[in-house]
């Protein structure tokens, strides 16, 4: 599975990368903004695997891990956003899901604390 590792982690990437800049009609139902909530989800998936790929496969140390998916994370949602306003003609730019991303980015690291203080009570 480690060494499966850093396959997942660039497919996701590059799975979330081409998705979000195709084209997508509005789905009927759907409120408005609502896409908010898959860019959190995405962004703690995507924050979550870089963190596994960078610790376990790479052997960097937790907070070494952390803070570099973090940063990964935050600079490739913003990096997607500045490609849907600029390499796009049907998809823009939305600040709101700048924030969405970084606050995926957050809360996988919160929930990689948790886990890792969990393992710890548990020893």
């Amino acid at each position: 599975m480690r060494k499966l590792l850093p396959v997942f982690s660039f497919g996701y990437s590059i799975a979330l990368l081409v998705l979000s800049l195709v084209t997508v009609k509005e789905i009927a139902g759907f409120p408005n903004q609502s896409d908010k909530v898959l860019h959190v989800l995405a962004h703690v998936i995507l924050t979550g695997l870089w963190f596994l790929t960078l610790n376990q496969f790479y052997r960097k140390g937790i907070n070494q891990a952390k803070t570099i998916a973090l940063v990964v994370s935050i600079l490739f949602g913003i990096l997607i956003e500045v490609l849907q306003h600029t390499a796009t003609q049907s998809r823009e730019a939305d600040f709101k899901d700048v924030i969405a991303n970084i606050l995926g980015a957050l809360i996988a690291v919160l929930l990689i604390n948790l886990i890792i203080k969990m393992k710890v009570k548990n020893y």
